[in-house]
């Protein structure tokens, strides 16, 4: 089966079930975080800040350094896997190669296509000027609750757009694995968030072989 660099990476986010208490005696500040299961654990974030360093007690409970910006208080925390199993009720994104670099293939490599092009904005490639669905340019975009009906045709329209293409690509393209090949994309949420004036969006994506991934993105 080929394989692709990895460079957008999505990991599972574990669910967390209670922070009970601070740790003593370990000669920094730290909490006691419990939660579904942590074996896979690859980084912590406190308030949106990498946590310094973890101690996996086992595979329900952690021990958690705060980083010196959440040491007043702690509004969120995110643990995250190493893993991507597409069927988790939360990802996390990023676009870095990593300390190690790996190779991606089959849905995980079409996941990886898709949130590619559908941000990529048009003319951005001279050798493939009509490529992207050209939804980073949204971003910064929202202003008011009247725009949000606005925002959302344009998101469904960045989406069918990228399906398009990926489709139109990939009939060129001879044994590739239908996992990997392209059937559907759709918007399966759209929420809004007045406080901080931003959307997320949840894309459904179906590769020809019956497999189903979600992305999701907040602009």
């Amino acid at each position: 089966m080929p394989k692709q660099l990895e460079i957008v990476k999505y990991r599972d986010v574990i669910p967390v079930t209670s922070i009970p208490r601070f740790v003593p005696d370990l000669g920094y500040l730290a909490i006691e975080v419990h939660g579904e299961d942590f074996s896979s654990v690859e980084s912590v974030y406190i308030n949106d800040v990498r946590a310094p360093e973890f101690i996996i007690l086992n595979s329900r409970t952690m021990y958690v350094q705060l980083p010196e910006a959440a040491q007043s208080s702690i509004s969120s925390i995110e643990v995250v896997s190493s893993r991507f199993t597409h069927n988790a009720s939360a990802s996390k994104l990023s676009f870095e190669l990593g300390n190690k670099t790996k190779t991606v293939s089959g849905l995980l490599k079409l996941v990886q296509l898709f949130t590619k092009w559908i941000l990529q904005s048009p003319n951005s490639d001279i050798f493939n000027p009509e490529r992207g669905g050209g939804l980073q340019e949204l971003v910064g975009h929202l202003s008011s609750d009247a725009q949000m009906n606005v925002v959302l045709s344009s998101v469904d329209r960045a989406v069918q757009n990228t399906v398009t293409q990926i489709r139109s690509a990939q009939t060129k393209v001879s044994g590739l694995p239908l996992e990997e090949r392209l059937l559907t994309a759709e918007v399966a949420d759209f929420s809004v968030q007045k406080d901080q004036m931003s959307a997320s969006v949840k894309v459904v994506i179906r590769s020809a072989a019956g497999q189903i991934a979600s992305t999701a993105l907040i602009l």
